[in-house]
């Protein structure tokens, strides 16, 4: 069914950000599901479609990576295909290329990294981030960084590098001291290199750390991983446990 498109209404970007601005970790998902209905009737234009895909990647992230894999396949492939469209628009915009990144990791994690990468999801991963990188690599708090690392650690064997996540990840948590999903992925690709202790002194260091949820909303939810793998004495993966 063909998708009726309606034109960007005046003040509703200012709108959207006003109220992504009000997200906390007990209204999140809330908040991305109430202005990702808002953003649809509009995903034509650029400015909405970034928007969208954002609300899509985050509400899929609600649950922890490697749960609800049927829910981050569906939205992952609704947020690849409207930053797809915000990359056409505007492709020296960083935003649509960002997203875009993010959704095929998504996607990927709901249908396996193995299944993933059969059906070509490295180059547009890779692709897109390699875009973001030329065009501003501090878009997100460094994100382009953590999603460099979680690449390189997620691999399947003999693909997997996690020398070069750990230097992507070191260099993400350098950048944004305060974001826990570095912690937490760097965390995780030390336990894969079985430097155990290196990884739960990371996670001590990370647990003293005060939220921002002006920056951070899901900081409850990457403090509660942390919490998971100080518990095994940083031995396993979360999606070991």
């Amino acid at each position: 069914m063909a998708i009726v498109l309606a034109s960007l209404p005046a003040g509703l970007v200012e709108e959207v950000d006003a109220r992504w601005a009000q997200r906390t970790p007990a209204n999140r998902t809330a908040i991305a599901r109430e202005l990702a209905k808002r953003l649809e009737p509009h995903q034509g234009d650029f400015e909405a479609a970034w928007r969208l895909a954002r609300c899509y990647v985050w509400i899929a992230d609600e649950a922890p990576y490697y749960r609800d894999t049927k829910t981050r396949f569906r939205l992952g492939k609704k947020a690849m295909n409207v930053a797809k469209r915000a990359v056409q628009v505007q492709p020296k915009r960083v935003e649509g290329h960002y997203y875009y990144a993010w959704a095929v990791g998504q996607w990927s994690l709901g249908i396996s990294i193995a299944k993933a990468l059969w059906e070509g999801a490295e180059s547009k991963y890779t692709g897109a981030l390699k875009k973001v990188d030329q065009l501003d690599r501090s878009f997100d708090q460094y994100g382009a960084l953590r999603m460099w690392g979680r690449y390189y650690h997620s691999l399947p064997w003999p693909k997997r590098n996690r020398a070069k996540s750990a230097k992507y990840l070191r260099t993400a948590v350098k950048k944004a001291p305060t974001n826990l999903r570095s912690f937490v992925y760097l965390a995780e690709t030390l336990i894969g290199q079985g430097e155990h202790k290196s990884a739960c002194d990371l996670v001590t260091k990370a647990l003293k750390l005060k939220g921002n949820s002006a920056k951070e909303p899901d900081w409850d939810l990457w403090q509660k991983e942390l919490v998971r793998l100080k518990n095994t004495g940083c031995k396993k993966l979360l999606e070991n446990l």
